[in-house]
């Protein structure tokens, strides 16, 4: 699947969202009233809803192309989300992959969640992340690498462009130097045959007046 295919299916998808905490004087109060509900958002409403840029604001400017490649045309996917202007997050998606990767393969999908988002409770009041904060990171991040894709495809395409039109000028050119060796070596037979009929005439002379033996016409 396509980066673009992967940020369109993701801007739509639908995030459970763990309840808030309830304020110490309104935990009576809430204790009356029926357990609260998980709320659900999109990814697209969370990234509009968090501190940056929304996802159709992302972009690599042209200009700035080179500074996203590392030395031996490597990609550099820091710089490029430096470039795309996306701040650095307290705890990133690539740090939720590592403790989702540490979990043990075997548990299920829902403690795994459990699990990750516990750890991202508690990391929430001293680092100021949660659930929200890292799936608005992956998304801008995903959003950056389209751009930079679409930039890339925009930039290979005007060069490989510019490339075929100087291929279709030489091959006009290799065409006509074709033609005019073709043309010289047409000249060359002509004047090799003329060269050769003179011969014959002067060869002529030569028999009529010596002792020629030959099969030449005055032998």
């Amino acid at each position: 699947m396509s980066i673009k295919q992967v940020l369109r299916k993701a801007a739509s998808l639908l995030v459970e969202l763990p309840p808030e905490e309830v304020p110490q004087h309104n935990a009576d109060l809430e204790a009356m009233t029926a357990t609260p509900q998980p709320a659900t958002k999109t990814v697209e409403e969370i990234v509009a809803a968090s501190p940056g840029p929304n996802l159709d604001q992302i972009s690599i400017p042209e200009e700035k192309s080179s500074s996203v490649l590392a030395p031996g045309g490597t990609v550099d996917f820091n710089n490029i989300y430096q470039t795309a202007g996306l701040t650095p997050s307290a705890f990133t998606a690539e740090s939720a992959l590592e403790v989702i990767a540490s979990l043990p393969a075997d548990l299920p999908l829902a403690v795994k969640r459990a699990t990750v988002q516990a750890t991202l409770s508690a990391m929430g009041k001293a680092m100021g992340v949660n659930t929200e904060t890292v799936i608005a990171d992956a998304s801008r991040k995903l959003a950056a690498l389209s751009a930079y894709e679409d930039m890339l495809t925009h930039q290979t395409d005007g060069y490989v462009g510019k490339l075929s039109a100087e291929i279709k000028t030489l091959e006009t050119r290799i065409s006509d130097l074709n033609a005019e060796i073709t043309k010289t070596k047409e000249l060359l037979d002509s004047a090799i045959n003329a060269c050769n009929s003179e011969g014959d005439r002067l060869d002529d002379v030569l028999e009529f007046f010596t002792l020629d033996v030959g099969s030449s016409k005055n032998a």
